[in-house]
């Protein structure tokens, strides 16, 4: 079958038309500004994402933590285990159930944190020069109208 025969049979647009692929591209344009900075800095994107997130919120349970940053929570403990070895993040325990863990980030964390900010901030003034500051916003709220319209929780929060 020729691909139009293919693609006639199956009933679909071209993939490169899709909803999809369109998010994983522009997921891919906008952290393509970010990845040399975590590189030098020598942090993953998901570590980041961890480091992030503890910054803003304290503590907070490991499986909140996974849902809160998309990563399954098999993935994170790996995260969470080099992240505590480089004592960026502490664990523990919840005292009334061992089964639970809560991380929190560790000064060495805040430091990297407030090391990656000036970059990170300069990254996002590029996005938001090259896109438009309006644009972005719209962008989110329409990434939460979708995000709501398909059952899933707001994606940017007030």
């Amino acid at each position: 079958m020729t691909d139009q025969t293919t693609r006639s049979a199956i009933g679909l647009a071209p993939y490169t038309q899709s909803l999809a692929l369109a998010l994983l591209r522009t997921r891919e344009s906008v952290m393509s500004r970010f990845r040399p900075i975590l590189r030098e800095h020598d942090v993953t994107e998901q570590q980041w994402r961890v480091l992030r997130t503890l910054a803003e919120v304290g503590e907070i349970e490991v499986t909140a933590l996974a849902e809160r940053i998309c990563l399954l929570p098999s993935s994170l403990s790996r995260i969470l285990k080099d992240l505590v070895a480089r004592g960026l993040i502490q664990r523990r325990s919840v005292v009334e159930d061992l089964r639970r863990g809560l991380v929190s980030i560790q000064p060495a964390g805040i430091a990297l944190i407030l090391e990656v900010v000036p970059h990170s901030k300069r990254a996002n003034a590029e996005i938001e020069e090259a896109f438009g500051v309006a644009r972005i916003a719209a962008l989110k709220t329409e990434l939460n109208a979708l995000s709501e319209a398909l059952n899933g929780p707001p994606i940017f929060e007030d």
